[in-house]
């Protein structure tokens, strides 16, 4: 026996069933857009964060590594030679824990370290020969240095030049206490 129409329950949705197909596809598809879009934010945030932080290091690095070669130079007895890629100067012995007369500066163009040598004499220096075509030894103080040049100038100070491979450029100049003495 069929039911009556008017004895049918009808739903309280009165027509109103839920999403339709197309509603849940319009959802998905802004969701997913502003999903890629707080992605990319995100990912050059961090990106920049991380450049920043390898400047600092490299900034930090630059600063040591100048206040270390200015500190010695500045009490430096004489300066033996200046040039492109490397400094070398008999320093005074009384300054530093460092017994070694003779100390030098020097880049090495293969791995673009600034490498500090000590020796006893100049040819206990591994610096000998032109600087493009050694392999120098010693202790790191700066990294990814591109550029290291020292001049001197009029006898009476001595101009340092740094570049890392980010652009950052370091100059000082160092005015020897003892030099020529």
């Amino acid at each position: 026996m069929p039911i009556k129409e008017k004895d049918r329950r009808k739903s309280p949705q009165a027509g109103e069933a839920g999403f339709t197909l197309i509603e849940m596809i319009i959802v998905m598809v802004i969701a997913s857009i502003l999903g890629i879009f707080i992605f990319g934010v995100l990912t050059k945030c961090l990106r920049a964060q991380r450049d920043m932080q390898v400047r600092k290091e490299r900034s930090d690095d630059a600063i040591l590594s100048m206040e270390r070669m200015n500190r010695e130079l500045r009490e430096a007895r004489w300066i033996v030679m200046t040039g492109t890629n490397r400094i070398v100067f008999e320093k005074n012995i009384t300054s530093s824990a460092d017994t070694n007369r003779y100390v030098a500066y020097v880049r090495d163009p293969a791995t673009n370290t600034l490498l500090r040598q000590s020796a006893a004499t100049i040819g206990g220096l591994s610096w000998i020969g032109p600087p493009d075509f050694i392999s120098p030894t010693g202790i790191a103080i700066a990294t990814e240095v591109w550029y290291f040049y020292s001049v001197d100038v009029s006898n009476s100070r001595i101009a340092l030049v740094l570049k890392f491979t980010n652009g950052s450029d370091w100059q000082t100049r160092v005015f020897p206490r003892n030099y020529n003495l």
